[in-house]
């Protein structure tokens, strides 16, 4: 069972001070460092949820505004003339709440959501053609991805409605396996989230850029990196009134190569619990293998959900995609016997000054681990939820501190 301990002790005044400055941080401006990966949009973000669509909203129907939102990001389509039309600087500022607004002021949307007219996109977009709306020729799933696949090796990218009222645009075509972007879930195969019997209605349209190569993220990935042997011969002549001396020197580089060989990728039927137990730090690495890139560094006591497991190493889930991949020896499963007491976080029968030291440091953890690791397990996260309010945050640092200070 993991449980963070107590470590060493804590004055009540080091704690205020941890929780007060986290209570501060709160208040601060968020800023990012990367652009935002549009490919996780969703119709159900806050940020937009409620903008309004003719009698509804993005949140209840704006899947195909949503698609159409990430098809214009992902063409590189936003030139300056649709920035203009839009009503915006930069790219950084669409979202799909711009898009439904820009078609909102053209009296673009018919009652209840549904897009008037197919053109409008071009309008609002000039980058972008619609193609066609048709209708999926194939029932069989090898056939429906060999359709889909054709028009987009053919430049266009092609929307699809999956059950008669939902809208999905594809990202890429493996074999019979279709990866898609989900303005609703986050799922990626269309497939697994969907029963499709073929006959879909679709939209193909064609973006300043066609689609991307698309590789399966399961895939089972060799990468060969190689130093080419370079043989340099160098002559140099020396002349005097007498003599003439040449000199010729011959330097051989060794050859060196390196094998990066993947183990097949096992998906668990659910992510499970681990924490990180060595008190060295490791790597996640993004392929299962010391030799690829390291994206992040794990530390003891660190907590994180594994969804695949290839040979020797775990896939780290994070709440919108995978982290990366982190070596099993050195990490345990997490197990609780019982449902934890409220407040309770380290399961030693106390609400103490121990378990707001524990609360501090997850949430200033929170702020700075990467998404998909954690200080605290799922039942210790209960735990530290003591107002009960399903969120940990500042409100349950004020509910540990009434008591304590009691």
């Amino acid at each position: 069972m993991h449980t963070i301990c107590k470590k060493g002790i804590i004055s009540l005044s080091l704690a205020l001070l941890m929780i007060f400055g986290a209570v501060a941080g709160a208040f601060r401006p968020v800023s990012t460092t990367a652009a935002e990966d549009y490919r996780k949009w969703t119709q159900l973000d806050g940020r937009w949820i409620n903008v309004s669509m003719n009698g509804t909203t993005i949140g209840r129907s704006g899947c195909l505004i949503t698609s159409l939102s990430i098809m214009a990001m992902a063409s590189g389509s936003l030139d300056s003339k649709a920035l203009s039309n839009l009503g915006i600087s930069n790219a950084n500022q669409f979202n799909p709440g711009v898009l439904a607004n820009a078609y909102s002021k053209r009296g673009a949307f018919s009652y209840g959501g549904g897009i008037a007219s197919w053109g409008t996109i071009s309008q609002i977009i000039p980058s972008i053609t619609f193609v066609k709306d048709a209708y999926l020729k194939s029932y069989t799933r090898s056939g429906i991805a060999t359709e889909i696949k054709s028009m987009m090796d053919q430049g266009m990218y092609v929307i699809v409605n999956v059950n008669g009222h939902h809208w999905v645009l594809i990202e890429g075509v493996i074999g019979d396996k279709v990866y898609m972007n989900d303005p609703a879930t986050h799922s990626t195969l269309m497939f697994d989230q969907y029963a499709i019997y073929g006959g879909n209605e679709y939209w193909a349209l064609k973006g300043k850029n066609p689609p991307a190569a698309f590789k399966d993220p399961n895939a089972t990935t060799t990468t060969k990196i190689v130093t080419t042997t370079k043989k340099t011969t160098t002559t140099t002549t020396t002349t005097t009134t007498t003599t003439t001396t040449t000199t010729t020197t011959t330097t051989d580089t060794n050859t060196t190569t390196s094998t990066i060989v993947t183990e097949p990728v096992v998906t668990l039927e659910a992510p499970e619990e681990y924490y990180y137990s060595s008190d060295k730090t490791a790597d996640v690495y993004t392929m299962p293998s010391e030799l690829s890139e390291s994206v992040a560094q794990m530390k003891n006591g660190y907590v994180f959900e594994i969804s695949a497991v290839s040979g020797d190493y775990g896939l780290i889930q994070g709440e919108n995609e995978s982290l990366g991949w982190v070596q099993l020896k050195d990490v345990k499963k997490t197990t609780a016997e019982k449902k934890y007491i409220a407040g309770d976080i380290n399961n030693d029968m106390k609400v103490d000054i121990y378990d707001l030291g524990l609360l501090s440091e997850y949430l200033k953890n929170l702020k700075v681990l990467p998404d998909g690791i954690t200080t605290l397990s799922n039942c210790e996260i209960e735990a530290a939820d003591i107002n009960c309010d399903g969120k940990v945050n500042e409100g349950d640092v004020l509910v540990y501190l009434m008591l304590i200070c009691i």
